[in-house]
């Protein structure tokens, strides 16, 4: 398993929050996901084998939402030490 932190914007309220995290939930691989609305981030839990960060990125747009700067590196692959 792989750990995504996907930076976002677009998040109005608390209902954003659960409607994109149902999205990320409902991808084939997704283990976990995890929207605070109050960071504007997804930490998502995934098998890399069958899906990519990309492709999360994509079902984050497709749900509404916006993209932002990854959290941790180009490949936003959480490091594990910042808690971010």
């Amino acid at each position: 398993m792989q750990v995504g932190m996907i930076k976002l914007e677009g998040l109005k309220d608390e209902g954003c929050a659960v409607k994109l995290t149902d999205a990320l939930k409902a991808v084939k691989g997704v283990d976990t996901a995890d929207v605070s609305f109050e960071k504007a981030k997804a930490s998502v839990t995934y098998n890399g084998d069958l899906v990519s960060l990309q492709r999360l990125k994509v079902a984050v747009e497709e749900a509404g939402y916006a993209v932002a700067k990854p959290v941790h590196g180009e490949d936003g692959a959480c490091c594990g030490g910042c808690g971010g």
